[in-house]
């Protein structure tokens, strides 16, 4: 069974329990993960799931499936560039969910839609077709033209979705300043099986706006990249 970091990190203050999985866990059954959630959440009310690089779609996956089948909902879902002590930089999506319903991102995702005026040229759809840098190129001359873009994935092309998102807002090779708007989560239909869906992304960039994080988050952010629990990769 691959070790991941099932609730090892543990905060000090009301943040609650980390299910930390890093890139090595990326094979991880998503099942297993969802487990460890709904268990966390009956026992303490909450807990935070936070996936490194690989594990990126890991996590969203077993966030999507946890709140589709039990009584589980997201109230805080971030994107983040970390540095972690035995990893270096990574890319990192940290999500806090309990059994309290505070607020409902398909909704805001619906309302953020609507700024998105032609959706075509201001869709980036990602896929295992196309490079990062490739894409890095198509969003850059997108928001040439626009002043938002929204970056959509499905599947394991995630990861490349939230690197991607990640380098235009944080990698200083945007022209303007860019930042996160929103990040939603959900569900599609899976095109060769209408009978099952898949974790899929929707990713609102905008120029002039500055990607805020709650208290919560950057407290769970920080703690991960202090932690020591992290082997190097190939140890």
């Amino acid at each position: 069974m691959p070790e991941y970091l099932l609730g090892a990190v543990m905060s000090q203050d009301s943040t609650g329990k980390i299910i930390l999985l890093k890139p090595a866990d990326a094979s991880a059954k998503t099942t297993d993960i969802v487990e460890s959630i709904l268990t966390d959440v009956m026992e303490t009310g909450e807990v935070n799931v936070v996936g490194l690089n690989d594990s990126l779609f890991l996590a969203c996956s077993a966030i999507n499936m946890a709140t589709e089948i039990a009584k589980v909902y997201v109230d805080d879902i971030d994107i983040a560039p970390i540095e972690v002590q035995s990893l270096g930089k990574v890319a990192a999506v940290s999500a806090h969910l309990s059994q309290k319903e505070t607020g409902d991102y398909a909704a805001l995702a619906e309302k953020e839609a609507k700024n998105i005026t032609d959706a075509t040229e201001q869709t980036v759809s990602v896929s295992r077709v196309a490079t990062v840098e490739r894409l890095l190129t198509i969003s850059l001359l997108r928001l040439a033209k626009f002043d938002e873009i929204k970056i959509v994935a499905a599947g394991g092309s995630i990861n490349d979705a939230v690197v991607l998102a990640l380098k235009l807002t944080s990698g200083q090779i945007s022209k303007d300043p860019v930042g996160i708007k929103l990040f939603h989560l959900h569900s599609i239909t899976m095109r060769n099986d209408p009978t099952k869906s898949i974790a899929a992304v929707s990713i609102y960039l905008q120029k002039g706006v500055t990607t805020r994080y709650t208290k919560r988050q950057c407290t769970v952010l920080k703690e991960v990249e202090q932690t020591d629990q992290i082997k190097k990769e190939g140890n």
